[in-house]
């Protein structure tokens, strides 16, 4: 009997979050934030290294994902960048992020079947 397959999709919904942080929050948005010609640039209330990380993560989900669920991940990407902002730390954006990813695999089923329907 094989064990179950839950223990391996949690570790991997919170692995994605851990590598996509690193990589988007950690290093291109903190890089953006101490780059001269970004560091203080406003839109919307939101910083031009949160806007440019939130649509290059989008842009980097339409690889695997159909263009309006990637872009389905463009307001949680916000919502992440600002957090990132405000703590400057990753670990509380890895948490938030994996719970993203909890929802949205509960929410396969549903979103599978209106889109059927």
């Amino acid at each position: 009997m094989s064990p179950p397959a839950e223990p391996a999709l949690l570790a991997s919904l919170v692995l994605a979050a851990v590598l996509e942080e690193v990589i988007f929050r950690a290093g291109l948005q903190e890089a953006l934030l101490r780059w001269r010609h970004t560091a203080s640039r406003r839109c919307l209330g939101l910083s031009a290294a949160n806007l440019m990380t939130a649509l290059l993560f989008a842009a980097a989900h339409a690889w695997t994902r159909s263009a309006w669920l990637a872009g389905a991940t463009l307001a949680p990407a916000l919502l992440l960048g600002w957090l990132y902002e405000r703590r400057r730390s990753i670990w509380p954006c890895i948490a938030l992020h994996a719970g993203f990813n909890l929802c949205w695999w509960l929410a396969a089923p549903w979103l599978a079947f209106g889109l059927r329907h």
